[in-house]
């Protein structure tokens, strides 16, 4: 009985936690993306979505970490996951992390997933993803159309660096010790 009373104030100090930084808002370690791959205003599956997401991954990757909450918009309100969940031909948490696993690999490399957190929460009623990111220890390149882009957070938001850019900054994020 005690543990279940110590699991269950523990499972409300998570819930305290993301709802805490749900209404705490963007920040330079915070973003929030209403759906990972379903397009609410056009009703419709949209890939875009999930590069979006992986951009804002690898820029915490590239940083100092960072969170990522999927099923929350900009102005706080929770939309859940639930839409992308019937998009997947397994249509809940496990499906939708196994989807996850797999842009997550192809986009940024399997390498990487090791900095990777998933806990999904249910706030007023619908499943939200918290993407916890650890820093990687190495740079992360997000891979498109042949070619790789490398970002980073600026502020609250994902900027892309052109070459140069990046070059300085590798050469002074990950110094040899």
């Amino acid at each position: 009985l005690i543990e279940k009373i110590n699991l269950s104030e523990a499972e409300k100090d998570q819930k305290l936690s993301i709802l805490d930084l749900i209404l705490g808002g963007e920040a330079n370690n915070l973003e929030f993306k209403e759906s990972f791959r379903w397009d609410d205003k056009r009703k419709i599956l949209n890939k875009d979505l999930e590069r979006t997401a992986m951009k804002s991954v690898a820029s915490f990757l590239n940083l100092e970490g960072g969170k990522l909450i999927l099923g929350v918009n900009d102005n706080k309100s929770v939309s859940g996951l639930e839409e992308d969940y019937k998009s997947l031909p397994r249509a809940d948490r496990d499906g939708f992390e196994n989807h996850f696993n797999h842009i997550f690999n192809t986009a940024l490399g399997a390498r990487f997933r090791q900095f990777i957190k998933l806990n999904f929460e249910k706030i007023n009623g619908r499943d939200v993803c918290l993407v916890e990111v650890s820093p990687s220890d190495a740079p992360v390149y997000l891979k498109t159309n042949n070619s790789e882009e490398f970002y980073v957070r600026t502020g609250n938001a994902t900027t892309s660096l052109i070459m140069s850019e990046a070059q300085y900054y590798i050469k002074s994020h990950w110094k040899e010790s």
